[in-house]
């Protein structure tokens, strides 16, 4: 972890995910020609609803244009999503103006050489742990789990301690 890592976290207000590689292990199970799944750890969910009931808002881009993505993005109340996102610098720049943020106060997430670019952008850059070393080089904060396996959950932990704000999520249990 990058020595101002927390000082970062504190101003996120928006967090934006990879999918392949981040909410899921990067595995794909094809059922025919045109069913593809894809395996989402309950816990990133979890900690993406955190994220949101303490007022940080998510969204997702991707690659590739998967079904699965958009479902599980309704699921969780994750509104924007951007898919087929060859270019992900320009996505996250388009992402950035619809939020109205500046870099320092967008998060994000990645595990491949496609994130590296809006990496280099955001206030904070999270690797999941299994990234390659060209990518764990440019994050502020490296996950100890793995993409597909709480990565996401960790990262939202990390973000709201750094505000201030899991004493909050945790009291909802606590009491």
């Amino acid at each position: 972890m990058r020595k101002d890592a927390v000082e970062k976290a504190r101003q996120v207000r928006l967090v934006i995910m990879d999918v392949d590689g981040v909410l899921t292990d990067g595995k794909a199970f094809y059922g025919g020609s045109s069913l593809e799944v894809l395996a989402f750890d309950i816990r990133d969910g979890t900690g993406i609803k955190y994220l949101h009931r303490s007022g940080i808002r998510t969204a997702l881009m991707t690659g590739r244009d998967i079904p699965a993505v958009r479902d599980r993005a309704l699921t969780l109340g994750i509104e924007e999503v951007v898919q087929g996102a060859k270019v992900k610098k320009e996505a996250y720049e388009s992402i950035r103006e619809r939020a109205g943020l500046t870099d320092a106060q967008i998060a994000y997430i990645g595990d491949d050489l496609p994130d590296i670019p809006v990496m280099r952008m955001v206030g904070l850059a999270v690797a999941v742990s299994d990234a390659p070393p060209e990518v764990i080089e440019h994050a502020d904060i490296v996950t100890e789990r793995r993409g597909g396996e709480g990565a996401v959950r960790e990262m939202a932990e990390f973000i709201l301690k750094a505000q201030g704000k899991w004493e909050e999520i945790l009291s909802r249990y606590l009491d």
